[in-house]
C-alpha cells in the first residue's frame, strides 16, 4: 500500500507536461489574426514587440502565478478568485464571461479573410460565410464534441507542422539587410508604435498560465504550474519571435501591414505549399480557437447563471441537456460585430480592456492576500525579498494599464464610449445583483473555505 501513492503521483502531470499544454493554448489563433495589425504599427520591429508582449502579459498576469506557488486550489481559476477578491469582482469576472462571444465574431472574419487569399471570389460574401462559420460551429456543440474533439486534435497537429514550414522555409527568404534593428524601417511607428504593437500582441501571448487550471492532476502544483508558466513564456516568446522576423522580413512592411499572412506565405511557398499552409496552418488555427471557445464558454456561463449572476431562464435547457437560451444569446452576440462592422483592433479591445482592468485589481489585492498568508508566502515558489514583491507588483500594474490604455487611445471615440460603458455596466449589474440577493453565494463561500484550508495546510504547527 506505501507504493500507491507513488503510482498516483506517476500518474499526475509533470513539468514537461503542463508546459506543453501552455505552449499549446498559447500559440495559435492569435499570431494569425493579430500580426498584421502589429506589424502595422512597428513595423520590422514586430519580433521585438511579440517578445516584449510575452514578458508584459506575464506580468499582467503575475498574481495568478504567485497565487499558483503559494497555494494547492483544486478549483483552479475560480478558487483563486475565491480567495483573492470580493464577491463583486467574482461576479464581474464571472458576467464578463458573456463578451467572449466577441471573440467568435473576429475569428470567423479572419478565416474568411485568409480563405479569400486562395479563393479570392469569396470576399465578397465574407460576412455570409462568416455568419455560417459561427452557425456550423454552434450547431456542432448542440449534437455533441467527441467527433470535432478529435477532428480538433489532427487540425492541432496540422497547425504546429504548418507553422514550423512556415518559420523554416521563412527564415532563408528574409531580407536581412532591411529587416534589422539599424535598419531605418525597424522602428516604423516610433516608440509610440512599438507600445502599440505590444498592446496588440498581447492578446496572442495569453494562454501561457492555463496550466493553473491542471492544478488537480498537477505533480507538486506549487512547483511544476510556476515552472511551466515560466518556461512556456519563454518557448513562445522564442517561436514568436521567429515569425515574426519572418513575416515583417520577406515582404516590404507596406505590403503586410494590417493585411495577414497570407502575403508572406504566398511569396514563401510554392503556389501548392501556399495552399496547405493557409488552410492547415491559419484556417485551422482559428477554426481550433473558435471551437475550443465556444466549447469551452458553456459551462463556465452555465455556473454563471447557477449561481445567480444571470438571470436563470438563461439556463433554460431542452430534453438532451442542452443549454439553448444561453447559446443563442451567444450567438446573437457573436454576429452582431459582423453586421455593424467592428473592426479588428475594436474587437480586441473589447475583449482585452475589461480583463486588463480586472487583472489590475487582482494584482493590487494580492498585497493584501501576502499579508494575509505570510507562511503561505514565505513557503512559496515565488518567495522573495519584501522591496523585490512590491516592485514585481508595481510592474506588473504598470503592465496592465500599459495595456489597457494603449488598446484604449486606438479605438474611435464612440468604441471608447462602448468600453467605458460595458465595463460599468459589469460593475454595475454585479453589484445590483448582489444587493438583489439573487446570488447563490453558497459555492463562491464552500471554494474560499477550500481555498482558505489550502492555505492554513501550508501553515507551521504552534509552538
Amino acid at each position: 500500500m506505501a507504493d500507491q501513492p507513488n503510482k498516483e503521483n506517476k500518474k499526475k502531470l509533470g513539468v514537461a507536461e503542463l508546459t506543453c499544454y501552455g505552449i499549446g493554448n498559447c500559440i495559435g489563433s492569435g499570431i494569425f489574426v493579430s500580426m498584421s495589425m502589429g506589424i502595422g504599427f512597428t513595423g520590422h520591429s514586430i519580433s521585438l514587440a511579440l517578445v516584449l508582449a510575452c514578458v508584459v502579459v506575464l506580468f499582467a498576469y503575475a498574481y495568478k502565478t504567485l497565487m499558483a506557488g503559494m497555494f494547492v486550489l483544486p478549483g483552479g481559476n475560480y478558487s483563486q478568485q475565491a480567495l483573492l477578491q470580493p464577491p463583486l469582482l467574482v461576479g464581474v469576472s464571472a458576467i464578463s464571461t458573456v463578451f467572449t462571444g466577441l471573440a467568435f465574431a473576429m475569428y470567423a472574419l479572419s478565416i474568411v479573410e485568409y480563405a479569400a487569399t486562395v479563393v479570392p471570389q469569396i470576399e465578397a460574401y465574407e460576412k455570409w460565410i462568416a455568419i455560417g462559420i459561427i452557425t456550423l460551429f454552434f450547431l456542432t456543440t448542440f449534437f455533441g464534441g467527441k467527433f470535432m474533439a478529435k477532428f480538433n486534435l489532427v487540425m492541432v497537429a496540422v497547425l504546429i507542422v504548418s507553422l514550423l514550414v512556415y518559420v523554416f522555409v521563412g527564415m532563408t527568404k528574409v531580407d536581412y539587410a532591411t529587416a534589422n534593428p539599424f535598419s531605418g524601417d525597424y522602428f516604423k511607428g516610433g516608440a509610440s508604435g512599438l507600445i502599440m504593437a505590444v498592446a496588440a500582441m498581447s492578446f496572442a501571448c495569453q494562454g501561457a498560465t492555463l496550466p493553473i487550471a491542471m492544478t488537480p492532476d498537477a505533480r507538486d502544483p506549487k512547483r511544476s504550474i510556476p515552472k511551466a508558466i515560466l518556461i512556456a513564456s519563454a518557448v513562445v516568446a522564442v517561436v514568436y519571435c521567429l515569425i515574426g522576423i519572418v513575416s515583417a522580413g520577406v515582404v516590404p512592411v507596406e505590403e503586410v501591414a494590417d493585411k495577414n499572412l497570407g502575403v508572406i506565405a504566398r511569396e514563401i511557398f510554392p503556389y501548392p505549399v501556399f495552399v496547405i499552409f493557409i488552410i492547415g496552418g491559419a484556417c485551422f488555427a482559428i477554426a481550433t480557437s473558435l471551437y475550443g471557445a465556444i466549447a469551452s464558454v458553456q459551462h463556465p456561463l452555465m455556473a454563471t447563471i447557477e449561481d445567480g449572476w444571470l438571470p436563470a431562464f438563461l439556463g433554460k435547457k431542452n430534453k438532451k441537456g442542452y443549454p439553448w437560451v444561453m447559446m443563442l444569446v451567444l450567438y446573437i452576440i457573436a454576429i452582431v460585430p459582423i453586421f455593424v462592422d467592428v473592426g479588428l483592433n475594436a474587437l480586441i479591445s473589447l475583449m482585452m480592456i475589461p480583463v486588463m482592468v480586472l487583472n489590475l485589481i487582482n494584482n493590487i489585492l494580492m498585497f493584501r492576500l501576502v499579508k494575509k498568508y505570510p507562511a503561505a508566502w514565505k513557503k512559496g515558489f515565488f518567495h522573495m525579498p519584501k522591496g523585490l514583491f512590491y516592485l514585481t507588483m508595481i510592474v506588473a500594474i504598470l503592465c496592465d494599464l500599459l495595456i489597457s490604455v494603449a488598446l484604449f487611445t486606438t479605438l474611435k471615440s464612440g468604441d471608447q464610449y462602448a468600453i467605458l460603458i460595458m465595463v460599468a455596466l459589469l460593475f454595475a449589474y454585479s453589484f445590483y445583483r448582489l444587493k438583489a440577493k439573487k446570488v447563490n453565494l453558497s459555492d463562491l463561500e464552500r471554494a474560499k473555505k477550500e481555498a482558505e484550508a489550502a492555505a492554513m495546510d501550508d501553515a507551521p504547527p504552534a509552538e
